[in-house]
């Protein structure tokens, strides 16, 4: 079941082996009611207790597999239904520090039927959220 924000508490965790994380996943749920085709998808801002992560660098798990943020934008299938989280995969040597992290996420969408002049819509999330290994 989907928690109503954005960023999820659960799946937020290290990524790699448990002695060396290569980085770290959080899921995020569709903040539009259709879902969206993964080439609408505009690079996402992920900040971690100040440290900002370039959009280019994560990659997204959606039920249609798992692209980078190339591959997403090049794509003709891919699809994040509303009610399915995405998974975001965020490169960081060493991954996050075990404990509390504040995580905000910058997600920049655009609707197939909206005007391009009133395109991206922009949903800006902010929670606090744990990493327990």
């Amino acid at each position: 079941m989907l928690e109503e924000q954005l960023i999820q508490a659960a799946g937020f965790r290290n990524i790699g082996p448990q002695d060396a994380p290569t980085g770290f996943q959080l899921r995020v749920r569709s903040p539009y009611y259709r879902g969206l085709w993964g080439s609408l998808i505009e690079k996402p801002t992920v900040t971690v207790d100040g440290e900002e992560f370039a959009g280019d660098d994560i990659r997204w798990t959606l039920p249609t597999g798992d692209y980078s943020f190339a591959q997403l934008q090049a794509s003709s299938d891919a699809r994040w239904p509303m009610d399915v989280p995405a998974v975001l995969t965020v490169p960081k040597a060493g991954g996050l520090a075990r404990g509390i992290h504040d995580v905000t996420l910058e997600l920049r969408l655009r609707m197939s039927y909206i005007p391009e002049e009133l395109q991206p819509s922009i949903w800006t999330a902010n929670r606090t959220v744990v990493i327990v290994k």
